[in-house]
């Protein structure tokens, strides 16, 4: 934990015309308030045949060094623009504002060093002065991509999605990087009707990216697709949801389809704020394939297939490995974490890591929060978690 420090004032007086300098005084204050302890760390779950056989050492990111595989982590941060005490009256005014909040989530993030890192609420200014020079240090490049709100005021007071990676164990395929502007599909689609427009432009955006895990034998060396996505938040908007999520499973299979000629050639991980409940239409669609919707009342929905031909699975949801769920248990939607968002007037699972189970299987899982510490602040953020999301991690080993 960071040390209490002391506040110091120097003031210097000047005469009138700047010509004379006086004597410097200091002030010295005692300590100043001691940043709290950060949360218990979370133990990975060992997962072997999608159940948990056993629990790792806390602070250890990975369960097995030997068999080929990664580690994926998810989180929104939880952008500064939306963190006002107006939204989170009960979060203390001294751990709400992002000077306190991004040391705290840099911290975490390094902390699990995961070998790639899908973020959402990512500010733009925030991502050129912060993120990407600090994780730098930590051997880490990344890439970001702004909404598309063009009302937003000043530049870099808009969020986004960002991507990061190790660059001691990955390495971006040429011309494997893909920005998903929703409002650009929409555009392409619905330019002659105004209605259908205005209602799906929303400004969200999703990311994919092609990397090649580098390897001192050929025969060893991987390629991955990342897919990284803040899906629209408004529950007025349950269409628009199960929109854009469809267009972003197409984008997927698109780019997938155009780098390696099928969608069952390279492993895929589609991580990100999904913004959709277990059991929703948009988890329904990538969980299971494809699904009928049950409501289209702006029509939205009639000209979309609702499938995909992904072979899919929530990291998250692995058999036994929540205590929300018994290893009998064979409901996907009752198997996801209780939540990954808390707040003090909603709680519920919305962030989400589908892997193709065809090219992937589940090593370890990190647990989720402590409980206690997540109610003993009311709800988050609090002086321990600095955003309203709980990060996801899983440590994925490449099946063949």
């Amino acid at each position: 934990p960071i040390p209490p420090l002391p506040l110091w004032q120097a003031c210097i007086p000047f005469s009138p015309d700047g010509s004379k300098r006086g004597v410097a005084k200091t002030l010295k204050t005692s300590y100043v308030i001691s940043p709290p302890l950060p949360p218990s760390p979370r133990r990975m779950l060992l997962v072997r045949n999608n159940v948990v056989v056993s629990v790792g050492k806390p602070g250890t990111a990975r369960t097995n060094t030997s068999r080929l595989g990664f580690t994926l982590l998810t989180y929104n941060v939880l952008a500064e623009i939306y963190a006002t005490p107006d939204a989170y009256p009960y979060c203390a005014s001294w751990a709400l504002p992002w000077n306190f909040r991004r040391r705290r989530i840099l911290q975490e993030l390094v902390n699990y060093r995961a070998d790639i890192m899908c973020l959402q609420e990512v500010q733009a200014d925030h991502f050129e002065n912060f993120f990407e020079p600090e994780l730098a240090k930590f051997n880490y490049a990344g890439m970001h991509k702004c909404k598309t709100r063009e009302f937003m005021g000043q530049y870099g007071k808009m969020d986004g999605c960002a991507i990061f990676y190790r660059r001691d164990k990955f390495t971006p395929v040429p011309n494997g990087a893909h920005d998903i502007e929703f409002n650009a599909i929409a555009r392409q689609r619905h330019s002659n009707d105004k209605r259908t427009l205005n209602r799906l432009l929303k400004d969200n955006v999703a990311q994919i990216l092609m990397l090649e895990m580098g390897a001192t034998h050929p025969s060893s060396r991987r390629q991955l697709i990342v897919a990284n996505t803040h899906i629209n938040a408004s529950p007025e908007f349950a269409d628009v949801k199960l929109w854009q999520t469809q267009m972003l499973l197409q984008e997927v299979e698109r780019v997938m389809t155009q780098v390696a000629g099928s969608t069952s050639t390279i492993p895929l991980v589609m991580a990100g704020d999904f913004n959709s409940l277990p059991g929703s239409d948009p988890h329904t669609l990538l969980a299971n394939g494809g699904m009928t919707a049950a409501e289209d009342p702006h029509g939205l929905l009639a000209s979309l297939p609702l499938r995909h031909p992904l072979p899919l699975r929530s990291a998250m949801a692995t058999v036994g490995a929540h205590v929300n769920a018994s290893a009998e248990s064979h409901e996907l939607q009752k198997m996801e974490p209780p939540y990954t968002n808390f707040t003090a007037h909603f709680v519920g699972t919305l962030d989400y890591m589908w892997y193709t189970y065809d090219r992937l299987s589940i090593g370890g899982l990190l647990e989720m929060v402590d409980d206690r510490q997540v109610h003993e602040h009311t709800a988050l953020p609090s002086p321990l978690f600095s955003s309203d999301h709980v990060p996801l991690l899983a440590e994925y080993h490449f099946k063949r």
